[in-house]
C-alpha cells in the first residue's frame, strides 16, 4: 500500500514537473516573442500629442486659417492580430465604424509591419460614441486626437497666398526630428513659408497599457506647445473687392497685387481664378481633381508669382527713367515720332497709326508711343537697359520667401546662352516696348511702379506683418527692409510721374478710367502681344491668341499710399480692360472706406 502512495507521489510530481517545463517552453519558446514584445515594447507605451498650428489673421485681425480637434482610429497591429481572426476584426470594424478594412491595411496587421496604424481618420460624433460604447471589445484600438485644419471663407479670396497643409513624406520626418508622419505641415503658400512659425511642438504622453493595449495608468504628460499666429500684411477687406471686381468683370484669368510702395507690405494679391481650399486640403473626388488640372484657365497655378509674360508698355517708364538718367534725353527733350521706324528693310510700327509727332517723353508714356521709344532705346542699348531693369529689381528674389520665379531679362549674354544666337538691333527695339524675349510675372510689375511711386527705393516685399512669439509672450512687427536706392534725378523722376498721370488725365491718355477714382492716380496701360498679327488673324477669336492686358498705377498722386497691378491674360487692351478694372477696385475701395481718401 505504502508502495503504491509511493509511486503515486512520484509520478505525480513528475506530472507536474512536465506541465510546468511544457508551460515554460510554451512561454518562453512557442510565445517568447510576443510576450517580450509585450513587456519590453508595449507595456510603457509613449504616445506623441500632434500640436496645434497657429492661427492666420490678415493685418486687421479677421481670422482665415485655425485649427479643430478631431479623432483618429489607431489600432496596434502586434496586438490585434493575436485576438482576432481577419475575418472577425472586418466584421468588427465595418458593425461599429462602419470602415471596410483593405488589403494593405489587413496585410500589415497580420505581418506586424508597424508599430500603430490609422483604420479610421476624422472620426464622427457617433464613430467616438461607439468607440467608448464597444471599448470592451476593442482590442488593441485608441482614439489619437488630430488636429484638422479649417479655412474660414474668407481664406477662399486667396487660396493661392493662404496655401494649405498635409502629412509629411518620410523624407521630411527623416531630415525633421521635430516632426511625426501624424504632424500636419505647410505644404504650399502661407502655410509653407512660415511652417517653423505655425506648426508649433509635439507633446508626449508615456501610458501604462494591458496586454490589449487598454490604458490602465498615465505616467508622465508634456502638453504641446501650439504654433504661433501670424498677421499677414493682406488687407481682407481689399482682397474681397479685388476677387468679386475680377469675377464681376467676366475676365477669365489673371491676377492683381496692390502693395504699400513705403513698405512694399503686399495688401492684396488675387491669382483668378481660384478654388475652394477647404476642398482642396481634405480631398477633391477624382471628377474635381480632374476638372481643376484641366482646366485652360488654370485655377491651381498662382499667377502672381509664378506666371511669366511679355509686359508690353507698362516697361516703358522703366526704360525712360534708364534714358533720362544716362543722358540720352532730357525732359524736354523732343523727338519726332512717326507711324512707324525702319532698321534696314526691317519696319517696326506704332500701334498709333497715325503716329506721335514731335513729342518729349511725358507725352510718350501719355500716348504709349512706341516709336519714340524704338529711337531712344536703341540709343540706350541693351546694356543699359538691362542695367536699370535689374536695378529695379526685375530678375531678381527680392523676397525668396514669397517669389517663387524669377523674370526672363534677356541681353547679349543671355541671348548667345539660351538660343545661341547674336544681338541684333531689332531685339533692343523690341525690348524697349517689353516685348520681345523679356518675360515678368505680374509681381515683378510692381517692381517697376513702387520705386517710382517712392521716390526711388528699392524695398524687400513683405506678406507677414507681423506674429505673436508664445515664448516671450510678445508681438513681433516686421519692418520695412531697404535693399539698395535708385540713385534718380528729382526731376527726371517727375518727368516720369508727370507722363504717368497724363495716361489718366491727359487729352490722349490710354486709360482715361481712372479719371472717376476719387483721388489724383497716375499709371500705365500695357498691352502685350502673344502672337503675330498673321497668326492672330488666321485663328480669329481664339481666347489663348489674344494680347495681355495690363496696368500698372500709384495713388494718390501726390503722396503715394498704394501701387498696383491689373493683369488680365489675352485681355487684349490695357487701356480698354486693365485699366478699368482698376479704376472700379479703387472706386470702391475708396467708397467703402477701405481706403483713406487723405
Amino acid at each position: 500500500m505504502k508502495f503504491s502512495r509511493f509511486y503515486f507521489l512520484i509520478t505525480l510530481l513528475f506530472l507536474i514537473y512536465f506541465i510546468l517545463v511544457g508551460r515554460l517552453f510554451y512561454l518562453q519558446i512557442v510565445k517568447g516573442e510576443y510576450y517580450s514584445e509585450i513587456s519590453n515594447r508595449n507595456y510603457i507605451k509613449v504616445f506623441q500629442s500632434n500640436p496645434p498650428r497657429g492661427k492666420i489673421y490678415d493685418r486687421n485681425g479677421v481670422l482665415l486659417a485655425y485649427d479643430i480637434p478631431t479623432f483618429d482610429l489607431i489600432a496596434f497591429p502586434y496586438i490585434v492580430r493575436e485576438n482576432y481572426k481577419i475575418e472577425e476584426l472586418r466584421l468588427l470594424l465595418k458593425n461599429v465604424f462602419g470602415v471596410e478594412l483593405d488589403e494593405k491595411t489587413q496585410e500589415i496587421i497580420r505581418k506586424n509591419l508597424l508599430p500603430k496604424i490609422t483604420v479610421k481618420k476624422n472620426l464622427t460624433q457617433k464613430d467616438v460614441e461607439n468607440f467608448y460604447n464597444y471599448s470592451y471589445m476593442l482590442k488593441g484600438f485608441y482614439l489619437e486626437v488630430v488636429p484638422k485644419r479649417v479655412y474660414t471663407p474668407e481664406a477662399n479670396y486667396l487660396p493661392h497666398i493662404i496655401g494649405y497643409v498635409g502629412y509629411p513624406t518620410k523624407e521630411d520626418v527623416e531630415k525633421n526630428p521635430d516632426i511625426t508622419l501624424n504632424t500636419l505641415v505647410g505644404k504650399s503658400g502661407i502655410e509653407k513659408i512660415y511652417d517653423n512659425l505655425l506648426r508649433g511642438k509635439a507633446g508626449q504622453k508615456a501610458v501604462l497599457v494591458d496586454a490589449f493595449g487598454r490604458q490602465k495608468k498615465i505616467l508622465w504628460e508634456k502638453d504641446p506647445e501650439k504654433g504661433n499666429d501670424i498677421y499677414l500684411s493682406i488687407d481682407i477687406r481689399l482682397q474681397k473687392i479685388v476677387y468679386e471686381t475680377f469675377k464681376s468683370s467676366g475676365h477669365k484669368s489673371g491676377a492683381v497685387v496692390i502693395v504699400d510702395p513705403d513698405s512694399y507690405q503686399i495688401l492684396a494679391a488675387l491669382s483668378y481664378p481660384t478654388y475652394d481650399l477647404q476642398k482642396f486640403y481634405e480631398g477633391l473626388k477624382q471628377e474635381e481633381w480632374q476638372a481643376l488640372t484641366q482646366d485652360k484657365y488654370t485655377p491651381l497655378i498662382d499667377k502672381v508669382f509664378t506666371g511669366r509674360y511679355p509686359p508690353g508698355s507698362i516697361y516703358k517708364p522703366l526704360v525712360s527713367i534708364a534714358a533720362l538718367e544716362e543722358g540720352i534725353i532730357t525732359p524736354e527733350t523732343r523727338i519726332l515720332s512717326g507711324s512707324e521706324f525702319s532698321i534696314g528693310k526691317y519696319r517696326y510700327r506704332n500701334w498709333n497709326k497715325a503716329g506721335c509727332g514731335y513729342i518729349n517723353v511725358a507725352q510718350a508714356l501719355e500716348m504709349s508711343c512706341d516709336t519714340f521709344y524704338y529711337q531712344v532705346g536703341l540709343k540706350l542699348g541693351v546694356d543699359n537697359i538691362f542695367k536699370y531693369t535689374k536695378l529695379f529689381g526685375i530678375g531678381e528674389k527680392l523676397n525668396p520667401d514669397i517669389e517663387k520665379k524669377v523674370a526672363i531679362v534677356p541681353n547679349r549674354e543671355w541671348k548667345r546662352k539660351v538660343l545661341k544666337q547674336p544681338w541684333f538691333h531689332g531685339d533692343t527695339v523690341n525690348l524697349s516696348i517689353g516685348q520681345g524675349y523679356l518675360s515678368i510675372t505680374p509681381f515683378d510689375a510692381t517692381k517697376i511702379v513702387v520705386p517710382i511711386a517712392n521716390g526711388g527705393k528699392v524695398l524687400k516685399p513683405q506678406i507677414l506683418k507681423g506674429y505673436y512669439d508664445n515664448k516671450r509672450q510678445m508681438f513681433v512687427h516686421i519692418k520695412p527692409e531697404v535693399i539698395r536706392k535708385i540713385k534718380i534725378k528729382i526731376w527726371n523722376l517727375e518727368a516720369v510721374r508727370y507722363g504717368m498721370y497724363l495716361v489718366v488725365y491727359g487729352p490722349q491718355g490710354t486709360a482715361k478710367a481712372l479719371k472717376s477714382v476719387p483721388v489724383k492716380n497716375a499709371g500705365k496701360t500695357g498691352t502685350a502681344q502673344v502672337y503675330t498679327y498673321l497668326t492672330r488673324q488666321k485663328k480669329h477669336g481664339k481666347w489663348e491668341l489674344r494680347d495681355h492686358a495690363w496696368f500698372i498705377s500709384f495713388a494718390p498722386y501726390d503722396n503715394p499710399k498704394l501701387a498696383g497691378v491689373v493683369f488680365v491674360e489675352h485681355g487684349e487692351s490695357g487701356g480698354g480692360v486693365a485699366a478699368p478694372l482698376m479704376a472700379n477696385i479703387l472706386k470702391r475701395a475708396y467708397s467703402e472706406g477701405v481706403l483713406s481718401i487723405k
